[in-house]
């Protein structure tokens, strides 16, 4: 007589964590393009970083609409029917991803008008005389709604995945906030990048140094209190973290996050900063090491995601 089985106790029936596969680069590229283009925004709003000016308008928020237009259009080519891209802004109570596509809109729209009427054109600014041009009151409202909606394309790609109940090492706040912090570290990068080629003051200099510095550090504990957090919750979670530190992306996680995009970079600034003068060189380069740092940041955290077992 053949034995009876059990199914629910066999072992073809028990599930194991399984490392999800549906997010990757091109989520990593969208994350990535959302966080630094709207931080380069609201560094520019808040603090007048405005990386110089291309007829007229700001190289900040040129850059920072390109960037979101290109998150953007990661998006919808996730999304991939038309249909699918409508329901996206129509579900804001329950998605994440659509606060995110709504914001998107508002931003590239405001932040558009707003930027426009600072054209200039062989001497001229046609459009100086539309009632949103400059610090208007409405101006003004333009930037705020637009400042607003920067900030929720930052971290709403981290929401998303920290609504993630699924995948236990997502299901944190400390991933919105590190995508929070790095977004604004790497904005402020680029003003020290920019700042090979236009004037800047040392003492601007010294303090973009210092608060590129304070951000990364922040950033670092961060990453730190993530690892921290997955190896005391979900076995689950445990699991992602040991792919992190010693699993198929250490490498990208430890030397390419951790020391390449915040400990080198803190450390350069560092000497940069309390030398004599600003050296402007060593702050380019820690400032353009936190570029790859960021975005592999971002890549080993979705890859190292692995969905809970049910059994």
């Amino acid at each position: 007589m053949a034995a009876v089985v059990n199914p629910f106790t066999a072992g073809t029936w028990v599930m194991e964590p399984k490392p999800q596969n549906v997010w990757g680069a091109p989520h990593t590229s969208w994350f990535f393009a959302m966080g630094v283009g709207g931080a380069l925004f609201i560094n520019r709003a808040l603090f007048g970083i405005e990386l110089g000016r291309i007829f007229g308008m700001t190289v900040a928020d040129l850059l920072s609409m390109i960037l979101i237009a290109i998150g953007g259009l990661i998006l919808i080519g996730d999304l991939g029917k038309p249909l699918r891209v409508l329901r996206a802004l129509l579900n804001p109570r329950t998605s994440w991803i659509s606060v995110g596509a709504i914001a998107d809109f508002v931003f590239l729209v405001l932040a558009g008008l707003w930027v426009i009427a600072d054209l200039e054109w062989q001497g001229a600014r046609p459009f100086a005389g539309l009632p949103w041009a400059g610090n208007s009151p409405l101006g003004i409202a333009f930037q705020v709604i637009a400042g607003a909606a920067a900030f929720i394309v930052i971290v709403y790609p981290g929401l998303v995945l920290a609504a993630s109940p699924s995948i236990p090492f997502w299901n944190t706040t400390l991933i919105p906030l590190q995508f929070l912090s790095f977004a604004f570290a790497s904005a402020l990068g680029l003003a020290l990048i920019v700042a090979l080629w236009l004037p800047v003051p040392p003492a601007l200099l010294t303090a973009w140094a210092s608060a590129e510095i304070l951000l990364l550090a922040a950033t670092l504990l961060l990453f730190l209190a993530h690892l921290l957090h997955g190896t005391t919750s979900h076995t689950t979670a445990k699991l992602s973290v040991d792919r992190l530190v010693k699993g198929e992306l250490q490498g990208p996680f430890i030397w390419g996050t951790l020391v390449g995009g915040l400990l080198l970079p803190i450390f350069l600034a560092l000497y940069a900063s309390l030398a004599a003068s600003p050296a402007p060189q060593l702050l380019a380069i820690s400032a353009l090491l936190t570029l790859p740092g960021n975005w592999l940041s971002k890549y080993t955290v979705i890859k190292a995601g692995s969905y809970a077992p049910f059994l």
